[in-house]
């Protein structure tokens, strides 16, 4: 094995809460002036387009949100929500515990890491704020590919930039957005990043792996085992 790609949400940092989430979306719908459950109706329902970038974070990111709602709020009011939510986003993008260790590890043992995530558009500027970004040269970030997983694009353009075959990477997740069926579909081995009780969002989740961790330290012993046979 030459590489290892990484999923983000779930497998490097924690699954958001939801009472996290729903803590958020009150205090962006209160920003909006809109009723919370409405806000969350109509948000989810864009989920797909902010993922593949058709909606870009920032200023006008709940403009087709607000229109549909049939309300008239001031740019001022949909900034400060669009602030809330990227401070949301830089929240959760706090590395696990064991993450930067297992990473550097990885790293010392002359194995290349990659990014492969569904996120917004902003997700990658902050992620470079984080202990995480200095690891992640290669990504495929789905709001700029314009695809999201399991789409074969999302997995072959980290491959690609790598300059190595699937049969010479492992891919790590969560399960969500049927990552690992797409990435063993490219022909990456899988490995399985089991949350417990903390896997919060299933998303299209298919968790099933080549192997199974329940904690990313966990990953060591299976890339020592696949890089001698």
């Amino acid at each position: 094995m030459k590489a290892i790609l990484f999923d983000l949400f779930g497998t490097l940092v924690p699954n958001l809460p939801l009472s996290t989430w729903e803590q958020s979306s009150a205090a962006v719908a209160s920003k909006l002036q809109i009723d919370t459950d409405l806000y969350q109706e109509l948000w989810n329902a864009r989920f797909r387009d902010r993922m593949i970038g058709q909606i870009l974070d920032g200023d006008h990111q709940f403009d087709c949100l607000l229109e549909e709602a049939g309300l008239e709020v001031s740019i001022e009011k949909r900034s400060s929500a669009a602030r809330l939510h990227r401070e949301l986003l830089r929240e959760v993008l706090v590395p696990k515990p064991e993450t930067c260790s297992t990473l550097d590890q990885i790293v010392s043992a002359g194995l290349q890491l990659a990014l492969v995530t569904d996120c917004s558009s902003a997700a990658p500027e902050l992620l470079d704020e984080t202990p995480l970004g200095r690891y992640f040269h290669t990504r495929s970030i789905s709001a700029f590919l314009g695809v999201r997983k399991p789409h074969p694009l999302m997995y072959t353009h980290c491959l690609e930039t790598l300059g190595l075959a699937a049969g010479e990477c492992i891919f790590v997740g969560d399960g969500n957005s049927e990552e690992l069926v797409g990435a063993k579909k490219c022909g990456l081995t899988t490995v399985w990043v089991d949350n417990g009780q903390h896997q919060h969002w299933h998303e299209r989740f298919s968790p099933h792996g080549d192997h199974t961790i329940r904690s990313l330290d966990e990953l060591l012993p299976i890339i020592q085992t696949l890089c001698t046979e």
